[in-house]
């Protein structure tokens, strides 16, 4: 006989049934910490205008920069060079700060300091060839988007060409049979 479901002497089942996957890692994971500066507040009775405050009179913790640090991993590192404009923008600051640091070098600037110069290249177009890189990838997603309108614009005029066409087929198709028609009827009148 099965047992009562509403037995409270059983306990929970643990994990997923048998023959059932488990919810992939990133499901499981709570909200990075910029992830939940944008999210809805945790409490319902929280109050609007960011007052920060909930009915009862208290107030959620805020963000600290721990809890930023808590959220950076591993993982994180070893997959930055994926993220878009970051490779190319590494490459350009570590050739370019080669380049200057080498340079420096070769003019008779101490180790040290020519080290410094390289560091500081590296840093700086590191930065600069990101941030245009960004710059580029928004223009060209401005101009595909602005293309896509163009191709919707002419696909609907070349429709609406075609529309036009099939009517003017269709009404002087419907004239013709109109006059053959009438031309037939001619030929069963006797005066």
């Amino acid at each position: 006989m099965a047992g009562d479901t509403r037995d409270e002497n059983q306990s929970p089942t643990r994990g997923p049934p048998p023959g059932a996957s488990e919810p992939p890692d990133h499901v499981k994971t709570p909200n990075k910490v910029y992830e939940v500066f944008h999210s809805p507040p945790q409490s319902a009775n929280a109050l609007p205008e960011g007052s920060g405050q909930n009915t009862a009179g208290g107030r959620e913790r805020p963000p600290a920069i721990t809890d930023a640090v808590k959220t950076i991993k591993l993982e994180d590192f070893k997959k930055v060079h994926m993220y878009p404009c970051v490779r190319e923008s590494l490459l350009m600051g570590i050739g370019s700060g080669f380049g200057i640091g080498g340079i420096r070098a070769l003019w008779g600037a101490p180790i040290p300091k020519a080290a410094n110069w390289a560091v500081g290249t590296f840093v700086f177009a590191s930065f600069a060839n990101y941030e245009f890189c960004l710059y580029r990838r928004k223009l060209e997603k401005a101009h595909m988007k602005r293309a896509v309108e163009i191709i919707d614009r002419k696909k609907a005029e070349k429709e609406a060409a075609a529309q036009a066409k099939r009517e003017e087929r269709r009404r002087l198709k419907e004239e013709t049979d109109r006059k053959a028609e009438e031309a037939a009827k001619k030929s069963w009148k006797f005066w």
